[in-house]
């Protein structure tokens, strides 16, 4: 009996001993508030050391001699002054970003003049501005009309239409060939039609899908015939020439002209 209490004694001083070392750490020694205090001057010194690395990055900086950075290595030094500025903004950050603002400012100035004295020595360094107007609308339509004009007269002896026409649409296919009439009584342009009723190999080789199918044929420099879908099905005379132009300009190579 006498054993066994004492057993109990024993564990009961180790239980408050235990619960003493541990409210030691949470109170009698500020064991806690030492962690926390260590983990603050951990975070304040990777802290100060930042700010000592963007230090020395700033006054790396030739702020008076810009021009020696590449346009990269502006932007880039340019991107990270601003974020150093907004992050820690003292005065010689802030300063240093004003600087290289306003550098940049005065560049983009000098390039506007110089572009503008481009302009006024080469006036063919752009295209001419059409206004708005009547008058200008007129303008855009007569260039426009000049450059129609002028393709199918470099053309008339390598250029022609070829429609592919049936007795099954006859209708659509007749309303088709008024506008072709339209084009040659404008334009002069030469114009073939062909009846795929009585030339049935041609649907496979030009995979025809309807009629009207409206293709051009091309003899270029080499005499070689290139073929160029115009538009599928009934369409009308500004798509036909609209079409034709943008096909000529960027369907064929200027190789094959």
């Amino acid at each position: 009996m006498v054993k066994i209490s004492t057993t109990i004694l024993v564990l009961a001083c180790f239980l408050q001993a235990s619960t003493f070392f541990g409210d030691s750490k949470r109170g009698w020694f500020y064991y806690e508030l030492a962690d926390n205090n260590n983990t603050q001057e951990k975070n304040e010194t990777k802290i100060q050391k930042r700010m000592n690395a963007d230090d020395l990055f700033i006054a790396s900086i030739p702020l008076n001699n810009l021009d020696l950075l590449t346009a990269e290595e502006f932007t880039e030094t340019f991107e990270k002054v601003r974020k150093i500025a907004i992050m820690n903004p003292t005065k010689t950050n802030v300063m240093t970003m004003q600087i290289m603002n306003k550098w940049q400012v005065d560049q983009s100035e000098k390039f506007a003049k110089v572009w503008a004295l481009n302009l006024l020595e080469n006036p063919n360094l752009e295209y001419p501005e059409i206004r708005d107007d009547k008058f200008g609308r007129s303008e855009m339509f007569r260039q426009k009309q000049e450059k129609i004009n002028n393709f199918y007269k470099a053309h008339q002896d390598d250029f022609s239409y070829v429609v592919f026409v049936s007795d099954l649409n006859k209708e659509i296919n007749e309303k088709q060939k008024g506008i072709y009439r339209s084009l040659q009584s404008d334009y002069g342009v030469n114009v073939e039609y062909v009846n795929v009723d009585e030339r049935k190999d041609l649907i496979s080789k030009f995979k025809l899908a309807t009629t009207p199918e409206n293709f051009f044929v091309y003899r270029n420099s080499k005499g070689e015939a290139i073929w160029q879908r115009v538009k599928s099905g009934l369409t009308n005379k500004d798509d036909i020439i609209n079409n034709t132009l943008f096909l000529f300009d960027n369907a064929i190579l200027e190789k094959d002209k």
